[in-house]
């Protein structure tokens, strides 16, 4: 492929359980995408891992709406010093 780079991660072997119909289910969609079922089974255990930490702040916002009420004000007197008239 053109203008595509392989990048290696470091891996871990894990062993684990699984409900057969959820195993049965992971295989068909690895397979639809091209994918080992580890690959398959790595991405999808990222994609949830990022929404579940999604949620989590999303909660935190929800239950802290003040915490970051200056967050942006902040952030831009920390970029270009204080305050820009």
């Amino acid at each position: 492929m053109i203008g595509t780079k392989l990048v290696r991660v470091p891996t871990e072997r894990v062993n684990l359980s699984m409900d057969r119909t959820a195993l049965s289910a992971a295989r068909a969609a690895a397979q639809a995408n091209g994918m080992s079922l580890s690959e398959w089974l790595s991405k999808a255990a990222w994609d949830r891992a990022i929404w579940e930490a999604a949620r989590h702040s999303a909660e935190q916002s929800r239950r802290h709406p003040d915490e970051l009420a200056n967050w942006e004000d902040e952030r831009l007197d920390r970029l270009f010093g204080g305050d820009q008239a």
